[in-house]
């Protein structure tokens, strides 16, 4: 039989009401509950790696065209 489970995550002494993350999730285990609530970490920290990577070559771009280093031109005929 499945219960649900609220898992808070913090750090350090953090107090009750301020969990870097907070999940309820349905599990037969308190193990089951904390291997949900890890993958889901683990992807939301693969979606913010991803995003900074992208934002980053956003930067460098805008950066480089304001500085007249244009990577790609495009040619119109």
């Amino acid at each position: 039989m499945t219960t649900l489970w609220r898992i808070d995550v913090r750090l350090g002494d953090a107090p009750v009401e301020a969990p870097l993350r907070s999940v309820v999730v349905e599990a037969d285990t308190e193990v089951d509950a904390l291997r949900q609530v890890l993958a889901q970490a683990e992807r939301d920290r693969d979606d913010a790696e991803e995003l900074l990577q992208d934002g980053q070559e956003e930067v460098f771009s805008r950066t480089e065209v304001r500085d007249g280093h244009v990577e790609h031109l495009g040619h119109t005929d």
